[in-house]
């Protein structure tokens, strides 16, 4: 492989501002086009009128962040072609979706997806769920808002600081001046450039390295072929059953009961067209994932040998993917800024959608009940300021996020699964178990919640790191392109293959551990959803069956 330091050039900024000024471009576009349609309606359902093609995309980039285009690659390059699983568990939310709540909300026609939670049991449960869910969607548009601006700083001058503030600002602009329309359409032209810009590299590397078999002859020598890993071991992080079920478990409450996604549902004009969009959105995200597993296969057969991490190249595995990126299109002007622009883009998409759904919960769940008389146009303007102080809520949790020192990926999926799996619980509970009460609902929430953040807790101080089975790799062929001395470091690489197996757990070395260590406590974090839902459900069974 070539030596030589990247950099990003002119064409390559050049691309990327300009994905920047096209998303800006569309919100301001819809600002002036709705100018005279000043509902909340329009602004948050899209006057109910969207074609279901850019609504399905539109939820297929929502799905699918920065943290796919950046972080799967590099957990394919770690942990081999078990990834490619994720590309599968995706699809499994449009089937609920498709037959239950799809049909549900569109018959209720709820400004808050929250809202059933008290027609079926009690207020008290709809803030609990939509506190959790507003808590939950804030946090995690932080760590992608993150992770983005960090690719960024990794292959340009631009500081962390000065990256987190211009995206956050112009996705916090277009969101709130452009509403729901701005978001889809932003949305969709977002989803062909995540496609176009993830798809480039694999075929780069494709023909630098002499065609496909060249790839998977190295995933070979490489010991990475580990799709067909159906070890039911729930202790092991990645096989084919912790990532089927609980990613599954995972996005299915995200695609069935989730603000952000019940919303766009509900643009659609009929129940037809909202499940049209459904099964539709399922392309893209099955494609989007797929190609952030080849890319990672791909890339270990670029860096076979070398390893940049452990030759000191870069100083976190989730900047692996830009310096590849910027190594492979040396010569190819601006296609660097479309890989960027690609990351971008999934960042921009999941940060307006949550800037929107939880401005619309904080809407409709918090102040409308206590302000019922707003009139409409006042609705529209918090609407809007709401939007502008989400932004900024956002942005400053971002900057904390760099001193919270964990695996992006894990640090995301962890918090989602802890709140999934008590949300779709009680949903499940509020559609399917007519015979559970309002009590059942609170403490199954509660417990469920609870039980989940606890095993979360003790798996990140407790969990044997051994079980992420992240496989070696090799530094033994790179060469300084200063010195042209080769880098045979064996200690350098142990030690970069240990702080990233350990990085989560600080506190694996203890001599005291807890009974539960090695067994409740080593679950995989995928499982974290399933564990959730499973403890609401019971939680809310006894619960109603002793109160009556």
């Amino acid at each position: 492989m070539d030596e030589t330091e990247p950099g990003f050039g002119v064409a390559d900024y050049i691309v990327f501002f300009g994905m920047l000024i096209m998303a800006t471009a569309i919100g301001a576009y819809y600002a002036f086009k709705d100018r005279n349609k000043k509902t909340v309606e329009n602004y948050y359902f899209g006057n109910k009128r969207m074609s279901p093609i850019p609504v399905a995309l539109s939820l297929s980039v929502t799905f699918i962040s920065s943290i796919t285009v950046l972080g799967y690659p590099a957990y394919a390059y770690l942990m081999g072609t078990v990834v490619f699983w994720f590309s599968a568990a995706t699809l499994v939310q449009i089937f609920g979706a498709c037959f239950y709540y799809i049909p549900l909300f569109h018959r209720l026609q709820l400004p808050s997806v929250y809202e059933l939670l008290e027609i079926r049991f009690h207020r008290s449960v709809r803030l609990f769920a939509s506190s959790l869910v507003i808590f939950n969607t804030v946090t995690h548009m932080a760590f992608t808002l993150y992770v983005t601006s960090l690719a960024l700083t990794s292959v340009s001058p631009i500081s962390l600081a000065v990256s987190i503030l211009l995206t956050s600002g112009i996705c916090t602009l277009y969101t709130t001046i452009g509403g729901m329309k701005a978001v889809i359409w932003t949305d969709t032209l977002q989803a062909f450039i995540m496609v176009s810009g993830s798809m480039a590299v694999f075929i780069k590397i494709a023909i630098l390295l002499g065609g496909t078999d060249k790839i998977w002859e190295a995933v070979e020598r490489g010991h990475r072929n580990t799709v067909w890993d159906f070890n039911p071991d729930p202790t092991l992080v990645h096989t084919f059953w912790t990532i089927m079920v609980g990613v599954g478990i995972s996005w299915s409450t995200a695609g069935c009961c989730n603000q952000a996604f019940v919303q766009r549902y509900q643009t659609c004009e009929s129940v037809r067209d909202a499940r049209i969009a459904s099964i539709l959105s399922g392309i893209p995200m099955s494609l989007l994932l797929f190609i952030a597993a080849l890319n990672g296969c791909a890339m270990y057969a670029y860096y076979e040998g070398c390893d940049p991490l452990t030759a000191g190249k870069i100083i976190k595995i989730d900047q692996t993917v830009p310096y590849l990126v910027l190594q492979i299109f040396a010569e190819l002007p601006g296609m660097a800024g479309l890989f960027v622009s690609a990351a971008y883009s999934g960042m921009l998409s999941t940060v307006s959608s949550g800037i929107n759904a939880v401005s619309g919960l904080v809407l409709a769940d918090f102040l409308l009940p206590c302000f019922p008389r707003l009139r409409e146009k006042t609705q529209l303007n918090i609407s809007k300021l709401l939007g502008f102080v989400v932004g900024g809520i956002v942005t400053t949790l971002a900057f904390l996020t760099e001193a919270i020192g964990s695996t992006i990926i894990q640090l995301a999926v962890t918090a989602g699964g802890a709140f999934s799996g008590p949300l779709l619980g009680v949903y499940t509970m509020a559609i399917f178990f007519p015979w559970i009460n309002a009590l059942g609902a609170i403490f199954g929430m509660t417990i469920g919640f609870g039980f989940s953040m606890w095993v979360t807790i003790a798996g990140t101080m407790y969990q044997d790191p051994t079980k992420k089975r992240v496989l070696p790799l090799n530094a033994d062929q790179c060469m300084v392109a200063t010195t042209n001395d080769w880098l045979g470091n064996t200690t350098n690489l142990n030690s970069s293959y240990i702080q990233y197996a350990t990085m989560s757990y600080p506190y694996t070395t203890m001599d005291f551990k807890p009974y539960l260590a090695d067994s409740l406590y080593s679950i995989s974090y995928l499982y974290l959803g399933a564990l959730g839902l499973v403890a609401t459900l019971v939680t809310g069974l006894l619960v109603s069956c002793i109160t009556g």
